[in-house]
């Protein structure tokens, strides 16, 4: 278990996690996401993806610093989850954007912000049309993404055969240049069935797996109807459905819900 004293009023680039330190099953998942990443990024024409990592933090007391600490073991009372930027597992297929990727290795995002937070509270695919709509409390890192014209954006909890329950949230931005629903959605279907080619040993986390149930499968990405897989048609790319969480209408949020076969 590894625990890093946190000054809030600093950057934590220098104490997260470094891959020199990293296992090497850690090494070969963390490997794999980013040539997936990466694939992903070229194939479509995405300016970005990001992959963070859930921990733990537990606020200082006193001359006690507070700290944040990797996902191993139970959560101590007092603790909450937090989101940390793998910064060797991010990328930029747009120059322009790597100051972003700068801003995120100095923040974390708690349990439910952003597009990312939502993936991991939901543990479903989370599709936003449009980050720069949210406000500071909803997603501490908007004046960031405002300020680089960052636009749509999914992202989906995944895990890995190399690290067991060790969970990855991929963050995916879409084209700057992209606004109109059905152009996002082509694009989100495309998306997925390249993530299924591309995908060796990483896996989404099915509702079963978290309760301690064996099963999970991996999915595609669709705003249709959610439609299984027949039993043994492992070939098919099946369409991933939106529909509105109803306490997050207004604001235009969406759940995507599916299974990458």
């Amino acid at each position: 278990m590894l625990y890093f004293p946190m000054d809030l009023n600093t950057s934590y680039s220098d104490w997260l996690f470094s891959v020199q330190c990293l296992s090497n099953n850690k090494r070969a998942a963390l490997t794999e996401i980013i040539d997936v990443l990466r694939a992903v990024c070229r194939a479509h024409s995405l300016p970005l993806a990001l992959t963070w990592i859930p921990c733990y933090y537990s606020e200082g007391i006193g001359d006690e610093a507070s700290r944040i600490r990797t996902k191993d073991g139970r959560k101590i009372p007092g603790e909450k989850t937090v989101l940390c930027i793998e910064e060797s597992a991010c990328y930029t297929n747009d120059i322009v954007v790597g100051g972003f990727v700068r801003a995120c290795v100095e923040h974390y995002l708690e349990e439910g912000q952003g597009v990312a937070g939502k993936a991991l509270q939901s543990n479903r695919p989370f599709f936003y049309p449009d980050v720069k709509a949210y406000n500071i409390s909803e997603y501490p890192l908007v004046h960031h993404a405002r300020k680089y014209k960052l636009n749509a954006a999914v992202a989906i909890r995944l895990r890995s055969i190399h690290t067991n329950d060790d969970d990855y949230i991929i963050e995916f931005f879409l084209p700057v240049n992209m606004n109109g629903s059905e152009e996002q959605q082509l694009l989100l279907d495309n998306l997925a069935g390249t993530m299924q080619r591309k995908c060796q040993t990483l896996r989404k986390v099915s509702d079963a797996e978290l309760h301690g149930i064996e099963g999970s499968s991996f999915c595609s990405m669709s705003r249709g109807n959610s439609h299984m897989a027949p039993d043994g048609d492992h070939d098919s790319v099946q369409p991933m459905s939106v529909t509105n969480n109803e306490t997050e209408a207004a604001h235009n949020q969406v759940y995507l819900n599916s299974c990458f076969i």
